[in-house]
């Protein structure tokens, strides 16, 4: 979670929920252009799958071509069907002769294509080593793959609001096949988290699917601003990129609350705090009430704040500006398999710490034991947003334990009169950020966007809105 710094003549804005949420009063709020995005991306997996699987038999890896094509559509209606419930089903390239007006389905029918679609990529998609083996460039979507993000989905599925836990023995499964195929591993070094993100070792053991950036001409826009947003808008040295680089700088706009930090940090402090989370550097440029020379520190107001230190770009050759730079995202990646693993073993009644317990051994923390099944379950939330923050992976691991839950970890995340409190106390803004809003039950989902309602009179908005 972020908040952004405040421009002149704008009031002052704590965090930038209220820019992808429906708090939003300047314009609409980003989610609906990111369904506009999504479903670019159904449509062109549409046309792989219809296209390429309508090829001959003598085609050369037409049937994984279709098979990753087919994750790629699973993977877009896992997002839209966690943001806004159940969406219209639509699995092939339409023509003026289809029905273009498709009523939303339900969110178990949804679920159910997903599922579908994975399934059928997984009997399809070679594993990482056989890729390897065919002389294929890194990067492609393996089987280990599709099988730890079908696991994913059945662990959503198993909470709010399906709570369906019938396919759990069915993740443990998939996430076992994954664990024990040798194929994946967490990066281990002397320092395993620059190593992991590193933008030359994007292809690691341990990134098991990427949205992949590159850096050069047009290219370099793709995934724009995961970088460049999350890095201070003033001149730093060696921490994001080499050197002293005006063109590197970033645009400071989404950064991490103190509250964040201080939670954080009351977890874990040692290695992966301290290249998660950057919260204080040297300016080596004047910026609002810093000069050249100052240090800026997280919790010395609103110009003051922390940054993400995971997509760094040290040693990039290509880095010519803020917005092109080759850091890929990650959207699944092996220490996400282990503690799925953790997870669903304790809801199945026998929890197994193994995974757990390495993805903490390497932060450096002690290995846990003997919890209740409450404990466990709260330990393995924890542990994933120790270790996946700012990985898109917290807003839906709150909703899918449900209304009450996610009410509570908001609030510990963010105190709705954070001006009286510390650290931040007084910290130069003017009004409090409330996020009573943001935690009545309908808005465990996003409003229908109202353009898509406006196009399709089949369409229904969410009940609450």
């Amino acid at each position: 979670m972020q908040y952004r710094h405040r421009q002149a003549g704008q009031p002052p804005e704590r965090h930038n929920l209220n820019t992808w949420t429906w708090l939003n009063t300047s314009r609409e709020p980003a989610y609906y252009e990111l369904m506009t995005t999504i479903w670019q991306g159904v449509r062109t997996a549409n046309d792989a799958i219809g296209l390429i699987g309508g090829l001959g038999d003598e085609v050369e890896r037409r049937d994984a071509m279709v098979a990753e094509a087919k994750v790629l559509r699973a993977l877009a209606y896992f997002n839209m069907v966690r943001m806004w419930g159940g969406v219209p089903i639509i699995d092939k390239a339409q023509t003026l002769d289809d029905d273009l007006f498709v009523s939303r389905a339900s969110i178990a029918e949804t679920y159910a294509f997903i599922a579908q679609d994975l399934q059928e990529a997984i009997e399809d998609l070679p594993t990482r080593s056989e890729f390897a083996a065919q002389g294929i460039p890194p990067g492609h979507i393996t089987k280990g793959g599709a099988q730890g993000l079908l696991a994913k989905v059945y662990l959503t599925m198993a909470g709010h609001p399906l709570q369906d836990d019938s396919n759990l023995q069915e993740a443990r499964d998939l996430l076992e096949e994954v664990i024990n195929s040798g194929e994946w591993a967490l990066v281990q070094s002397a320092t395993p988290y620059a190593d992991l993100w590193a933008w030359d070792n994007e292809f690691n053991e341990e990134r098991m699917i990427d949205v992949q950036k590159e850096a050069q001409g047009n290219q370099g826009q793709n995934f724009r601003g995961i970088w460049g947003y999350m890095t201070p808008p003033v001149e730093t040295e060696d921490i994001w990129a080499t050197g002293v680089d005006p063109a590197a700088r970033g645009a400071g706009l989404d950064g991490i609350p103190p509250e964040y930090v201080e939670w954080y940090r009351a977890h874990d402090s040692g290695p992966r705090f301290e290249y998660t989370i950057v919260t204080e550097f040297v300016a080596h440029s004047d910026y609002r009430s810093y000069s050249a020379g100052d240090t800026m520190r997280y919790n010395l107001g609103p110009d003051g704040q922390a940054y993400v230190g995971k997509y760094r770009a040290i040693g990039a050759p290509e880095l010519n500006d803020r917005f092109r730079c080759p850091n890929n995202f990650p959207v699944l990646r092996y220490a996400d398999i282990l503690l799925m693993h953790s997870e669903v073993t304790n809801e199945l009644g026998a929890p197994d710490y193994t995974g757990i317990n390495a993805t903490r051994a390497r932060a450096g923390l002690p290995a846990l034991s003997g919890l209740s099944k409450d404990a466990f379950r709260d330990s393995v939330f924890i542990e994933r947003e120790l270790e996946l923050a700012y990985e898109q992976n917290l807003l839906f691991d709150m909703r899918r334990r449900g209304f009450e839950y996610c009410q509570s970890r908001l609030n510990g995340f963010y105190r709705q009169h954070q001006n009286e409190s510390a650290p931040g106390a007084e910290d130069g803004y003017q009004v409090d950020y409330s996020i009573t809003n943001l935690t009545e039950p309908h808005r465990m989902l996003f409003p229908y966007p109202v353009f898509e309602l406006a196009a399709n009179p089949n369409l229904e908005q969410n009940p609450g809105y």
